[in-house]
């Protein structure tokens, strides 16, 4: 009996956190004939392109059409990056592409932050507009578990795509190797 229960205790720390999230933003229907996975890092420059430029183009495009479905994945590459994802994660999902739009379009001055504190105050002047309290807000920086989720994904994906910068794109399962511009092209052949 001891035997099985630490065989269950082993489990049920090592393995059931291996799950992470599978909720995150999405555009379009998960039916689609092509989906697209956005592994990014909110303070990636080039991450912020893709979402405020390319983003939308895809969507009026391909999206709008139920050609294509989106799910916009979270792979930090620095701690604020982490910090951001994990504000995120403690918002509502419907509101969770708001949150985004609002990182990417002022990514320069809250990622410019010097210190925790100074990133922190910059982070919560970007969701509280959005409904998360100031109670809630500061919650959610010692959660723990948000951050192991976001964490637990980045390995996650790491480990499945073999991701060695952001933004990647993974179409229909398959790791995409052209970049942003070629996106589209690949996306058309597909379909």
């Amino acid at each position: 009996m001891i035997k099985k229960t630490y065989i269950f205790l082993f489990l049920l720390i090592f393995i059931v956190p291996l799950k992470a999230e599978e909720t995150f933003p999405s555009y379009g229907l998960k039916t689609s004939k092509i989906k697209i996975k956005v592994f990014s890092s909110l303070t990636c420059p080039y991450c912020a392109e893709f979402h405020i430029k390319f983003l939308p183009e895809i969507i009026n495009k391909y999206v709008t059409s139920q050609k294509v479905f989106i799910q916009l994945m979270d792979y930090p590459l620095d701690l604020k990056a982490l910090r951001a994802a994990q504000i995120q994660k403690c918002l509502p999902l419907d509101i969770q592409k708001n949150y985004l739009d609002e990182i990417y379009k002022t990514q320069s001055k809250w990622s410019s932050a010097k210190t925790l504190k100074q990133l922190e105050a910059n982070l919560e002047k970007i969701s509280s507009p959005l409904g998360l309290s100031e109670k809630d807000f500061k919650d959610c920086l010692i959660n723990k578990k948000k951050e192991n989720i976001v964490l637990q994904n980045r390995i996650n994906a790491q480990s499945k795509y073999d991701i060695k910068s952001t933004p990647t794109f993974v179409v229909n399962e398959k790791k995409f190797k052209g970049s942003i511009n070629e996106l589209e092209k690949y996306i058309k052949k597909l379909l």
